[in-house]
């Protein structure tokens, strides 16, 4: 814990924070691979035997369909072989209860003197049932005791189909049955939100997808999240669209559709931006018939995505423009794996509205702002790679495209579509949401919190910096300008930054509105609010003089009970003092700088006084933003091994940063050139629990230009990539070196901060990122012209350069995380991203409802 000084402790004590930090009553699941879907594990029954488990059913989740259903005991040819369990024996549960005629639940009628329904899909599959109630809950692939918490925490009485009857693919699939998930009254999420098991009518999927699948215990492939979001699997901000319905299909509107060229560069294949050298452009289609009749449904059930016939012309004379090759599901033939990723990007515009997402900077993330729609700034863009679309027949080696345009009204965005997000379908608020993310279960702990989709702005605890020195120095300065120890108690104010852990979600408080109530309620004034954090004045109170302590100093302010407190090389480690945000001081001024206070240890008392502040050049975050400043960018995921779960506190990550440009001082990088983006538990995924085995931390090292001038910049242009490029590949090299992470650990332990539990440190990936462009911009080829603004003032805000930068650094991590199993490699910059790739005998599924009898 921090020992704050008393200057800084009389303020903290009015920093009460008001709001919430307990979890809401939310379930947590994976979901697992299957045969062109993904499929979760249900619990069903009270076993009569004592000691024996519950019976297990995996069944598909399909947001396209209202019912749960599977086969039952006594259903004959209904694929018990292909199935991953035996079909659901009724005898051997003691709670079974089989409907009669007189409790028909909704969509059923009596036939034989049983509740019977059924339902039909597109594709011709279809089933039978019964309609039974028993013990029901959603679990994990072993009855272990986390699946036993689940029982007692998540099981109700539900209404589910016994199947006696199955047709088509369903036979063969590999799950036993279906769950569906639509707004529906029959569905578990509204039963449970019913029965206040959890707190809000809402889910989120998120979906991965793997070359192969497994019968008994099933690949792990995402995650569910009952009642709540799960936040820690994005690597972008959620943001929201309307459902277009009540009830029933999650419905969206398509306002655009774009391809991207990727011949030239296949680095950004999988992200909204793209990458140098690619262009965007929108098919010319109408849009009215692509969301004519039905509309376009959100559906997890059905593998591919189907869109309006009315644009086959449009897209197929595109593609061929952007592939260098025919559109056609015939197979086709490539060269490698990589060359996948050279395809076209397919990008979806989905309409929104600045009600839906009022807390969000929109350029850079998944929007539409400016770059590809100007008129609907507010839409939000979702990507769908090649990588997504294209399926590999293992057999062949070929393949084939799992995008088709063949609907006369409505289209279906499928399971292959909301692949790389977490999407929410909130019919709380008639809603769905998307963000990016590597949808890695095991990437969570088990008892982490979960989130409402709506959450007030939350800044980091014990992390307020301040960032300009305290005005009284200027009173305690003598005409010559040295310290003045004469003049006693001076006040004045300083302004002080608070670090933004969490920006607000939907419709919560935003950071400027949050800031503003507790500067009031400690008597500061607020400022204002950047990308990463909030400014506001607060009073200070000090003594004049220095001199006593430190004869070279210049004047400031400091703490008048300082007298018996020491400076020494340990003080700003004990202290845990914090360099402030890396930004220019003033519009003249052509440096960026940092600000810190200068702390004084006092052994006597054990707390910690101010005695000065102290500044360093540095080129990071919003000063980032002028990427003539900061042509190229080093991306590196470190992995900081230890025995338990831990977390990085602000003093370690700053220890970590500075401990990084220590050790490539040799390549030319200084402290104030490393940033750590985010921190993450790193999970051991050879365990089947998914423990934890330490921390991985993304960091971003700027490569500065040394002989940045504003006024000469973009003559110098290519000189300046000619300069910056070899130093950012001499970085990416050293940071894949293995004396690289030795003296970074060597540092860090030999620090008066506490690393103790960190046993070794790798280098996990890294990649380098050219953030400057010489054409200007425009095109898609950078989301604004570079090098800060225009001459028309159309240039990026400080924050979205940084977001975009954040938003780069994690297409990496997802990708890093998507193929560990398959240790391949999958980086930006210098490297190609291996493409993705799917593969199954079947056809997969198509669970579009077409009747229910």
């Amino acid at each position: 814990m921090r020992e704050y000084s008393r200057h800084e402790r009389d303020f903290q004590r009015n920093l009460q924070r008001s709001l919430s930090t307990s979890p809401d009553p939310v379930q947590v699941t994976p979901v697992f691979q299957g045969i062109g879907t993904h499929y979760a594990d249900i619990w069903v029954g009270e076993p009569k035997v004592a000691g024996e488990d519950p019976q297990r059913q995996t069944v598909i989740v399909d947001t396209g369909s209202h019912y749960t259903a599977f086969p039952c005991s006594g259903c004959d040819s209904c694929g018990e072989e292909y199935h991953t369990n035996k079909l659901f024996d009724i005898s051997k549960s003691q709670t079974f209860h089989k409907n009669s005629c007189s409790e028909c639940s909704p969509g059923g009628h009596c036939h034989n003197n049983q509740c019977e329904f059924s339902q039909s899909y597109t594709e011709g599959s279809s089933w039978k049932a019964y309609q039974a109630i028993d013990k029901f809950w959603v679990g994990r692939a072993n009855h272990d005791q986390a699946n036993k918490d689940f029982s007692d925490r998540y099981s109700i009485n539900f209404m589910f189909g016994c199947q006696y009857s199955e047709t088509g693919l369903f036979i063969k699939q590999l799950a036993n049955g279906i769950m569906g998930m639509s707004a529906s009254e029959a569905t578990i999420v509204k039963h449970l939100y019913d029965e206040q098991k959890i707190k809000h009518n809402l889910f989120t999927m998120c979906f991965q997808r793997h070359d192969y699948y497994e019968k008994d215990q099933g690949v792990g492939s995402g995650a569910m999240v009952f009642g709540g979001v799960d936040t820690r699997l994005h690597t972008s901000p959620m943001l929201f669209v309307h459902d277009l319905k009540a009830t029933g299909w999650y419905t969206v509107y398509i306002n655009g559709v774009y391809l991207r060229d990727n011949r030239d560069n296949a680095n950004g294949a999988a992200s909204v931006v793209g990458s140098q050298g690619t262009t965007t452009d929108r098919l010319s289609v109408d849009i009215s018939k692509i969301n004519n009749g039905k509309g376009v449904i959100v559906d997890s059930g059905t593998t591919d995505t189907y869109l309006s016939s009315s644009a086959r012309a449009a897209f197929d004379k595109m593609w061929m423009q952007k592939a260098g090759r025919v559109f056609t599901h015939s197979a086709m033939a490539f060269d490698s794996p990589e060359d996948i990723n050279k395809l076209p990007t397919i990008i979806f515009q989905l309409r929104s509205d600045s009600s839906l997402n009022p807390n969000q900077e929109y350029e850079g993330i998944n929007s539409a702002s400016g770059n590809l729609d100007p008129s609907n700034p507010s839409d939000i863009l979702v990507a769908m790679p090649p990588s997504h679309y294209m399926e590999l027949n293992a057999k062949t080696g070929k393949y084939v495209p799992r995008i088709y345009f063949t609907e006369g009204s409505g289209g279906v965005l499928g399971a292959n579509f909301m692949q790389g997000h977490d999407i929410l379908f909130d019919w709380e608020n008639q809603r769905v949401g998307f963000a990016r993310s590597d949808c890695d279960y095991n990437s969570i702990p088990v008892d982490g919190v979960i989130e409402s989709p709506d959450a007030d702005c939350e800044f980091l605890d014990e992390a307020d910096f301040i960032r300009d020195a305290c005005s009284a120095v200027e009173e305690c300065a003598k005409d010559g300008g040295t310290p003045d120890v004469s003049k006693g108690i001076k006040t004045g104010t300083e302004m002080w930054g608070r670090v933004i852990g969490a920006q607000a979600r939907g419709t919560g408080k935003s950071c400027e509105d949050v800031a503003k109530e507790l500067a009031a309620g400690a008597g500061s004034t607020f400022l204002s609010c950047d990308d990463a954090k909030c400014y506001e004045d607060r009073p200070c109170k000090c003594t004049c003089g220095g001199g006593d302590l430190d004869p070279q100093t210049t004047s400031f302010c400091r703490d008048k009970d300082a007298s018996d407190a020491t400076v020494d090389d340990s003080s700003a480690d004990k202290c845990e003092d914090l360099w402030g945000s890396c930004h220019l001081h003033d519009a003249t001024s052509t440096s960026c700088m940092q600000l810190r206070v200068q702390s004084a240890f006092n052994e006597k008392d054990g707390n910690c006084y101010k005695v000065g502040n102290e500044t360093r050049a540095c080129n990071t975050a919003a000063c980032a933003a002028d990427t003539y400043r900061v042509p190229f960018k080093v991306q590196t995921i470190l992995g900081l091994k230890a025995a338990t779960n831990i977390s990085l506190s602000n003093i370690q990550i700053q220890l970590l940063e500075d401990s990084v440009a220590e050790a490539l001082k040799e390549q030319g990088v200084k402290a104030g050139d490393v940033r750590v983006v985010t921190s993450r538990t790193w999970m051991n995924i050879d365990n089947e629990e998914g423990s934890a085995q330490g921390v991985k931390a993304i960091l971003e090292i700027s490569i500065p230009n040394l002989q940045y001038d504003q006024a000469t910049n973009f003559a110098h242009c290519s000189s300046i990539l000619t300069a910056t490029n070899p130093v950012a590949a001499q970085v990416d090299d050293a940071v894949q070196d293995s004396k690289f992470t030795t003296e970074v650990f060597n540092l860090i332990s030999s620090s008066n901060v506490n690393f103790e539990e960190v046993t070794s440190i790798s280098t996990l990936e890294s990649w380098q990122q050219q953030m400057a462009y010489c054409n200007g911009g425009g095109g898609g080829d950078y989301p604004w012209p570079p090098g800060g603004e225009d001459e028309e003032g159309d240039g990026p805000s400080a924050a979205s350069a940084v977001i975009f930068s954040f938003l780069a650094c994690f297409a990496m991590l997802g990708a890093y995380m998507h193929f560990k199993n398959k240790k391949k490699e999958a980086a930006l910059g210098r490297y190609t991203t291996v493409g993705e790739s799917g593969s199954s005998e079947d056809e997969g599924l198509e669970l579009r409802s077409t009747a229910v009898v």
